[in-house]
């Protein structure tokens, strides 16, 4: 009988891949990988368990088999990206007006913030939606962050493990690294209220007699800010009984959410007076270079997105303002359309 010439049998093909698969398992076993992986440019692997496929294998981040990434999972970084907790809340699509991206692009060329920091709209929508947010005194009684709120949800974009926060600090940052629970290691924020750029490193801790102590990193460096604060929201909409539903879906919304300074984070606070009379004088903030009710980032690249991105939010999850902070808002809106900002 003649002999096929060419081609694989199916046997050889299987046995041929049990011994790139045997290969591998002794590379990891002796710690080779990590010192190949660094010369080759190959993905690190620490854990056996990470060439193990299962249900979270398509979006586990530190794993790259070189297969295509389904669309809706965000890339490395400064990738704007509909999340599961976006699309669980009372909104609207993040696509502007007849789906036009080119204003977010534009936005990020010059500003140089993140693309996941800026508005979906631009100013002049902002400008227009403006008129549907109604006008109403503050609600600043009543508020318990964690009680009403919650914490940091598990993200299901990032292997059941990592959360909201590990989401957006990979969202924001560049050149981020991510341990095999999808948490956020390292990486770097261009912040978006200050322009400055800051290195993140996650804190680590040892075991001393049975106390953990702190041995490195610096985690409050870059925090997670609300844009709209999650009392200034409370106070102009979500204290009632029948939003009670949408709190941990708010406090958890990538749209909502930036990576930004911690000392920036810390000095806007609530991000707007609440109180008129504070409104009026000032006197009781530590705000500075902002409009007297609205703070606004030191980055003055970054103001005019910063409250085109206050009008999507107030919008989308029906929250009002009060007369003097929506006067302001539209005041400086203008000015930032007559800018061309």
């Amino acid at each position: 009988m003649a002999r096929k010439k060419g081609g694989m049998s199916a046997g050889s093909l299987i046995g041929g891949i049990l011994v790139v698969l045997t290969a591998m398992v002794l590379i990891v076993n002796l710690g080779l990988w990590k010192p190949m992986s660094q010369i080759f440019g190959l993905p690190e692997i620490n854990d056996l368990s990470q060439l193990m496929p299962g249900e979270d294998s398509k979006v586990k981040p530190d794993v790259k088999l070189g297969l295509k990434e389904p669309s809706s999972k965000p890339s490395d970084s400064n990738t704007r990206t509909n999340t599961p907790e976006a699309t669980e809340t009372p909104s609207e699509s993040t696509q502007t007006p007849n789906g036009d991206n080119s204003s977010s692009q534009e936005q990020t060329a010059s500003t140089g913030v993140p693309e996941g920091a800026l508005s979906p709209i631009t100013t002049q929508q902002a400008l227009d939606r403006l008129s549907n947010i109604e006008t109403a005194v503050p609600h600043t009684k009543g508020y318990d962050r964690k009680k009403d709120f919650g914490t940091w949800q598990n993200s299901g974009q990032l292997c059941g493990y990592g959360t909201t926060r590990d989401y957006i600090l990979k969202r924001d940052m560049s050149d981020v690294t991510m341990d095999k629970n999808c948490k956020v290691l390292t990486g770097t924020l261009q912040d978006p209220y200050t322009g400055k750029t800051i290195r993140f490193q996650r804190d680590t801790y040892e075991t001393v007699g049975g106390k953990q102590r702190k041995t490195g990193g610096d985690s409050m460096s870059v925090q997670i800010d609300h844009v709209v604060a999650v009392n200034d929201a409370w106070a102009s909409g979500l204290w009632k009984d029948s939003r009670k539903g949408d709190r941990i879906a708010y406090a958890n919304d990538p749209e909502v959410l930036v990576a930004s300074e911690g000392e920036a984070n810390n000095v806007k606070q609530q991000g707007v007076n609440l109180v008129r009379d504070e409104a009026l004088n000032g006197s009781k903030t530590k705000w500075q270079d902002d409009t007297p009710s609205v703070w606004l980032p030191s980055n003055k690249t970054y103001q005019c997105s910063y409250m085109a991105k206050r009008v999507y939010i107030k919008d989308k999850y029906k929250l009002s303002m009060s007369g003097w902070e929506k006067a302001e808002t539209k005041s400086f809106l203008a000015q930032c359309v007559a800018d061309g900002s």
